[in-house]
């Protein structure tokens, strides 16, 4: 086994990316909102690239925002946490 982290591959990507979906569903994220099709489209262009995202995503339809993690190598997993909306 090698000493360093490899890339993550692209079946990978796709087998995290539909679990960070599936996950959105079970709580009760309609598949139509536009914060589930922004993620939907961030998780698509990092299954079909080498490239690494971090950012939020807005569910203001929720009062939400889903920070996401979505990694170039395989030692950490894609991950999402979809938390309340502080109010300002």
């Amino acid at each position: 086994m090698g000493n360093g982290k490899q890339i993550k591959t692209k079946a990978d990507r796709l087998k995290e990316g539909v679990a960070i979906l599936k996950q959105l569903r079970d709580a009760g994220v309609k598949e139509h909102s536009l914060g589930y099709l922004d993620l939907k489209t961030k998780i698509s262009e990092w299954v079909n690239s080498e490239n690494a995202w971090d950012g939020s995503i807005d569910f203001s339809e929720y009062g939400r925002v889903a920070d996401v993690e979505l990694p170039r190598y395989d030692n950490r997993a894609a991950g999402i946490n979809f938390k309340v909306k502080k109010p300002f």
